[in-house]
């Protein structure tokens, strides 16, 4: 690591953090000479940095020490909107211990999760995914991934593994168009065991969001009413309580009053919204 990046983490990073930097590179063979990237965000709780090799490229990610009020508020908020909270679920931020063991079980069942390169308490080193969020396509359109995102999420659904916060950004499709699954720090749970309920509101959470931010909502109506519906009622979902929960997350993103974070899109587009988002509800009534 060259004098000036030095120089620049360690203004701009928590010196705990930018030890483990230091340990991070370290470990890769050429990291001391490797080229560091901040991405363009970071998010709310982590530390990121993409860190460039001779030979490799891998992601160093790390907890933010800050106080996670706000955003737990707007995500509470937004979880009681779909009735799950009060209907006993629960959400926490992971550490990064806890988030290695997700990893690692993830890995074991053999899904799509970027393999685990090196860990510690406070950091963890993680293979670089290529490709692009299935938010970029969305956004540009395209609408066409959105069932492979589902076929994917069921197959880690039948081993018990819940990926939970799938919003469309952190779901990706690399360059031969195979899924692949990023961002572990929120998990959900379930009062009393699991019965379906973080399965179904795990498929709801991504269907809605896709139809939300695509700028080709009628397109992915189309695709969620004659492919997405007909497998989740053959994989034995529970519709009904899909339909809650989507119909929760209309109500909360139409609320002209629902709080915002840095992250949430001008009150203005979901103006739109209002039409695809009746008709998405309706087809989970049948």
């Amino acid at each position: 690591m060259n004098n000036l990046v030095a120089e620049n983490l360690k203004n701009t990073l928590p010196k705990n953090i930018a030890q483990g930097l230091e340990c991070a590179l370290a470990y890769l063979p050429g990291g001391k000479t490797a080229k560091l990237e901040k991405p363009q965000t970071e998010g709310l709780f982590n530390h990121i940095l993409f860190i460039t090799t001779a030979t490799d490229r891998c992601v160093f990610r790390a907890r933010r020490d800050i106080s996670h009020e706000a955003g737990d508020a707007y995500m509470q908020y937004m979880y009681e909107a779909t009735g799950f909270i009060q209907n006993g679920g629960s959400f926490k931020l992971r550490n990064v211990a806890d988030e290695v063991d997700f990893l690692k079980r993830a890995l074991a069942a053999g899904l799509p999760v970027p393999k685990l390169i090196q860990a510690d308490q406070d950091w963890m080193l993680i293979e670089y995914v290529t490709g692009k969020t299935l938010f970029d396509f969305l956004e540009a359109g395209e609408v066409k991934f959105l069932p492979k995102i589902v076929q994917a999420m069921n197959l880690a659904h039948r081993q018990g593994i819940i990926y939970a916060d799938r919003w469309t950004g952190n779901e990706m499709i690399d360059a031969q168009g195979n899924v692949r699954m990023i961002d572990f720090d929120i998990e959900w749970f379930y009062e009393g065991g699991n019965d379906g309920t973080l399965e179904a509101l795990e498929m709801a959470w991504t269907i809605f969001n896709a139809m939300r931010v695509t700028s080709n909502r009628d397109g992915l109506l189309e695709i969620v009413e004659t492919e997405i519906l007909p497998s989740l009622k053959v994989w034995g979902y529970d519709i009904s309580q899909m339909k809650k929960f989507i119909a929760g997350l209309c109500n909360f993103y139409l609320d002209p009053n629902k709080p915002s974070n840095n992250w949430s899109l001008p009150k203005s587009l979901y103006v739109a919204m209002a039409q695809p988002a009746n008709r998405l509800v309706s087809m989970f009534s049948s």
